[in-house]
């Protein structure tokens, strides 16, 4: 009679044993997985979709697979457009003020106005250059501007022709044109420039390319 009482208490605890690991193996399946991995990239990989055009602050960031819809970012701070560096200036002008030769040297003072256009508030000055050669000297380009939009500017073949404050959108240079040849500067181009940078540079005045001429 005991033996009976003792393989049934052991079958009850048998029991009760493998309802519990049951009961356990079910919890364990409805847990998540962890989504650690799904966040985490290689150091060597570069961000998904970080084209220039896109920004960490563009939005939501995406959800891991599984994450609930409490987990995803909140909506991104606008940025203004002050914390970057200032766009380039737009619409330039180019204007002959005056032309004064110099009987005595043969040379002549030339003086042009530039006028351009830029968001109040965010240059905090414009800087104006003379490029002293003609980047595009061949003669398939012959008769054509010698620089055009998306061209790499050599900065060490650049005058600093003027420079005016952030609140400005005109100013006046002048250089010496020599009696015989053409100018020291074939191309005019403006930047807009502030502490967090400078923009690209904006063509105001391209002379065009004689590539067959000789001084």
């Amino acid at each position: 009679m005991t033996g009976r009482r003792h393989r049934s208490n052991a079958a009850i605890a048998c029991l009760l044993a493998g309802l519990l690991a049951g009961l356990l193996l079910a919890a364990c399946a409805a847990e998540p997985v962890s989504q650690a991995t799904f966040f985490e990239a290689p150091a060597s990989e570069s961000p998904v979709d970080a084209s220039p055009s896109t920004s960490a602050g563009d939005g939501p960031a995406a959800s891991a697979p599984g994450a609930s819809a409490a987990a995803t970012s909140p909506s991104p701070t606008p940025v203004s457009i002050g914390d970057g560096p200032p766009p380039k200036p737009g619409h330039p002008t180019f204007t002959l003020v005056s032309s004064r030769p110099d009987e005595a040297t043969g040379s002549t003072t030339v003086t042009y106005r530039i006028t351009w256009t830029s968001p109040d508030g965010v240059a905090s000055r414009f800087l104006v250059y003379g490029l002293k050669v003609c980047l595009r000297d061949a003669a398939k380009y012959d008769n054509k501007p010698c620089i055009v939009r998306g061209m790499a500017v050599p900065v060490r073949k650049l005058d600093l022709l003027g420079e005016a404050p952030g609140d400005v959108r005109s100013i006046t240079v002048s250089w010496l044109l020599p009696e015989v040849g053409p100018g020291p500067y074939w191309s005019i181009l403006i930047r807009a420039s502030n502490a967090n940078g400078d923009s690209i540079f904006t063509i105001v005045h391209s002379e065009k390319v004689c590539h067959d001429c000789v001084y």
